[in-house]
């Protein structure tokens, strides 16, 4: 960031966190196609793994609520298969109700488990869009003093709306990759202890499974900043419409403008639409 630099601490941290966290997920401008997605993973590498290590404490609480969750679904599942198998199919009645109520008493955490899982998750996502918000004003601020003159919508875009789809966008991989990794795991397990022969069928789909999400991450990235910019274009030109309305409608150029507000509309929607 030229100019200034804010001096204030994210969680007790220094500046320098906020342009850590900031430099990780903050668009690439005038960078496109394979390079730019390139260059955005060497800057989550450089930039993002110092900010988890001083979160290791949320990391490890992330993890360790996911094995609870992980416990849990084990249980539940083997439950109910001892309870059929052991139980009622075997004529057993009574083993398979003791079954079932370990099943059920495992089941009991799992609201306790939910609100571990989101309040780790907030210790990390919230620092990062503080830090965005932090260093998106900054700059803002710092452009202001060094052009008066120029439109800023832009720096709204960024402080607001921007910072709030890099916030969802980083819980929503967060999830996704616990998700993957002790999910697939379960289901390896679970297969391990009941039927072991079906791992030959089942595990090659789940290391399929994990190649595919890794390999979406790059592209996903790359379209997620081009929407970013498409919607920072739009808002520059809204500012710059709303404040010369008056100057268009007395040159007449109000058609050429519309024109160019319909085309970044456009490039916007597609954006989004590629993202989605």
């Amino acid at each position: 960031m030229s100019g200034g630099r804010s001096e204030t601490a994210v969680e007790g941290q220094p500046a320098g966190d906020d342009r850590a966290t900031a430099q990780a997920v903050a668009p690439a401008r005038h960078r496109t196609g394979r390079s730019a997605s390139r260059g955005a993973l060497r800057r989550v590498g450089r930039q993002g793994l110092p900010f988890l290590r001083r979160r290791w404490r949320a990391v490890l609480g992330l993890c360790a609520w996911s094995l609870v969750e992980f416990v849990q679904t084990f249980l539940t599942g083997f439950g109910v298969a001892q309870a059929l198998d052991r139980g009622f199919l075997a004529g057993r009645p009574g083993v398979g109700l003791v079954w079932l109520t370990v099943a059920a008493l495992a089941a009991l955490p799992a609201a306790a488990t939910a609100r571990g899982l989101f309040g780790r998750l907030a210790d990390l996502v919230e620092p990062l869009r503080d830090g965005l918000v932090r260093r998106a004003s900054a700059r803002a601020l710092n452009e202001a003093l060094g052009r008066p003159e120029a439109n800023r919508t832009g720096a709204v875009s960024r402080a607001t709306h921007q910072s709030e789809i890099a916030r969802d966008g980083w819980a929503g991989l967060v999830m996704a990759t616990r998700s993957c990794l002790f999910a697939g795991a379960g289901a390896v397990v679970g297969l391990a202890v009941l039927a072991p022969p079906l791992l030959v069928v089942v595990l090659p789909p789940i290391v399929v499974g994990w190649v595919l999400f890794l390999a979406t991450l790059v592209p996903m990235a790359g379209r997620q900043r081009a929407y970013l910019e498409a919607d920072e274009r739009l808002a520059e030109h809204s500012g710059a419409l709303a404040g010369g309305l008056r100057d268009l409608a007395a040159t007449g150029g109000s058609a050429g403008e519309a024109a160019r507000y319909s085309a970044l509309a456009a490039e916007q929607e597609a954006a989004a639409r590629a993202l989605a």
